[in-house]
């Protein structure tokens, strides 16, 4: 018995924009598009993506039609923000030998100055406990978000891209199959910090062993980091719901020719988001002029809560994007 797949049409291995036929045995040269072509009304027919009125508009009325998983799934991720906060702050406390509270109160006082000889004292006689131990609680605060974070980027990519393929998902599991792909997210997470790391450490050694490199390399750092832009929410969107392939390469080919097509709608709702989070952030301010520690406490709350529902409405948009890149989904 022989193991290949039936003849049928496939996604194209060297092109996933692309359907090819195969017919048992081996690929033809038969292709067909993989993404059908919209009307003028829906999306620019040239790139097969909704136009970036349509994409805002479906985003947000996607985000509103399912917004009882998106907003489990966001309740998830703020309950473990405040749990890795407080393990962050238990740590701090521990390091600076229980006088956290103290250094609060001071920093937080108006018109304080670090400068200032009283202060410059005061921080000066603070004696630290760097006892391994000390740093634990810390540092299980921060993987508790870093794995809130990943669950809720892939919890809301698999409840938007089910509501696009016309499939029920319940919100229990949607988590269940994001917590599998936390390795994924997770290693896309240490793939794109270890490029930016490099390009870091290239500038640094260019601008200190080679000036004359370093007018080069600028701009090609720039270029890259713009194209990075649109390649990277289609690697979260892979990882998080996508075959299991390389994230970022399959991204890179998914806007291949359509690159400045799909920057483009990114850009527009990072904008969109970014006034949104500016207005709050601009409000929570000026109510705070007359507010004490706890309007400090309160405020926090509210920018996490905005924060993340600003980031269920982006995570949803490249969730768009990548369906209608003809991105695949399990």
């Amino acid at each position: 018995m022989s193991d290949l797949p039936p003849a049928d049409w496939y996604t194209d291995p060297e092109d996933e924009s692309q359907y090819r036929y195969w017919d048992g045995s081996s690929w033809t040269e038969h292709r067909a598009p993989r993404i059908a072509e919209p009307d003028t009304e829906a999306g620019d027919a040239r790139h097969g993506l909704r136009s970036p009125s349509t994409l805002v508009a479906d985003t947000f009325s996607l985000t509103g039609r399912r917004w009882r998983p998106f907003a489990a799934v966001a309740l998830i991720y703020i309950l473990s923000w405040i749990v890795g906060v407080v393990l962050v702050l238990v740590s701090a406390n521990d390091i600076l030998m229980g006088e956290l509270g103290a250094v609060y109160e001071r920093v937080s006082q108006p018109g304080f100055n670090p400068s200032d000889p009283e202060h410059e004292a005061y921080f000066e006689s603070l004696e630290l406990d760097l006892a391994p131990v000390n740093f634990v609680p810390g540092l299980l605060g921060l993987v508790a978000l870093w794995v809130a974070s990943t669950v809720m980027q892939a919890a809301v990519t698999r409840i938007a891209l089910s509501d696009l393929k016309d499939r029920a998902l319940t919100t229990s599991d949607a988590v269940r199959q994001a917590l599998g792909r936390v390795p994924r997210l997770m290693g896309v997470n240490l793939q794109v910090a270890a490029i930016f790391g490099v390009a870091l450490v290239a500038t640094i050694f260019a601008a200190d062993a080679a000036p004359a490199l370093l007018l080069a390399l600028v701009p090609a750092l720039i270029v890259a980091a713009v194209y990075a832009v649109a390649v990277i929410p289609m690697a979260y969107a892979v990882a998080s719901a996508g075959p299991r392939r390389w994230s970022l390469p399959y991204g890179a080919r998914l806007v291949r020719g359509r690159y400045w097509a799909t920057l483009g709608r990114l850009l527009l709702i990072f904008l969109l988001l970014f006034a949104v989070s500016l207005a709050v952030g601009i409000v929570l301010a000026i109510a705070g002029l007359s507010g004490g520690a706890a309007f400090d406490l309160v405020s926090q709350l509210v920018q996490t809560v905005v924060g993340a529902g600003l980031a269920v409405v982006a995570t949803v948009a490249a969730a768009i994007l990548y369906h209608d890149l003809g991105g695949e989904s399990d």
